[in-house]
């Protein structure tokens, strides 16, 4: 589109602005809002994108993005309409308006899962996914408590891996992962009272690694499901670790088991 949005009341900017303000209007809507060279590229690169908006005066830096996302409607917005619909502090002059790809199902063949039960900070929950995208880890489980992954802050700091890491929304995170038990997949539950994880038997292919939230923990209609309770060892002086960092690290060290050949004595 080659028209200039100028005005706050424009009924378009006002829907795009309710975006970053509410996860029910996110959900309603069926869109979120990607914002930043970084972000607005993965979701064209990805095909995520359903509109990319762009500064004015930002029409020359990113003529080379916006002529890449074929199919996608462009439109020019001037500086202080697109300010209202950043959430950084220093705004770059791109948002890409994208769909809430909520998956109806777990993605058939995904074996290595990650669910996460009342993680509250969104800045743990995209940088769960951002691990789990490096690691290879097919599809997040969230309960209806745990932050949304489509939220600013949750986006930031997923760095992209939220367009490429399928999120499977559970009703019931206990019953969904009653049926992945069934299913054949061990249900591995970080634990202070558990063993150590590095002391764990080698796992089977089919697994999921459950991290509860910030400061309760895996709630016990949860942790009752676990097939495998295991800790992170901390021989330090610190109560507990991060939820972010405690799950990547389980995380990467099944990647790293699986990529070492068993020890043969």
């Amino acid at each position: 589109m080659s028209d200039i949005i100028t005005s706050l009341q424009n009924p378009q900017v006002k829907a795009w602005r309710a975006l970053n303000r509410s996860r029910a209007e996110r959900s309603r809507q069926g869109l979120f809002l990607a914002e930043g060279e970084h972000m607005a590229g993965e979701a064209v690169k990805e095909g995520k994108a359903q509109a990319l908006l762009i500064a004015d005066t930002a029409r020359e830096k990113y003529r080379g993005l916006a002529k890449s996302a074929a199919g996608v409607t462009v439109w020019y917005l001037a500086d202080h309409v697109i300010q209202v619909l950043c959430d950084a502090k220093t705004p770059q002059g791109i948002v890409a308006v994208c769909g809430y790809p909520f998956p109806a199902a777990i993605p058939s063949g995904a074996a290595l899962l990650a669910a996460l039960d009342g993680v509250q900070d969104p800045g743990n929950v995209g940088t769960l996914l951002r691990t789990m995208d490096a690691a290879g880890f097919h599809c997040l489980l969230l309960d209806e408590k745990t932050a949304d992954p489509y939220g600013p802050k949750a986006l930031r700091a997923s760095m992209g891996a939220v367009f490429r890491v399928p999120v499977f929304r559970c009703s019931s995170l206990s019953d969904t992962l009653d049926g992945l038990q069934r299913d054949g997949f061990e249900i591995i539950a970080g634990d202070l009272r558990g063993e150590s994880f590095f002391r764990r038997p080698r796992l089977p292919d089919k697994l999921c690694v459950v991290i509860g939230n910030e400061g309760q923990g895996i709630s016990p209609e949860v942790m009752c499901k676990a097939t495998m309770r295991l800790k992170l060892p901390i021989p330090g002086g610190a109560e507990s670790l991060n939820a972010a960092v405690a799950g990547s690290i389980m995380i990467y060290d099944i990647l790293r088991e699986r990529q070492t050949e068993p020890f043969s004595p």
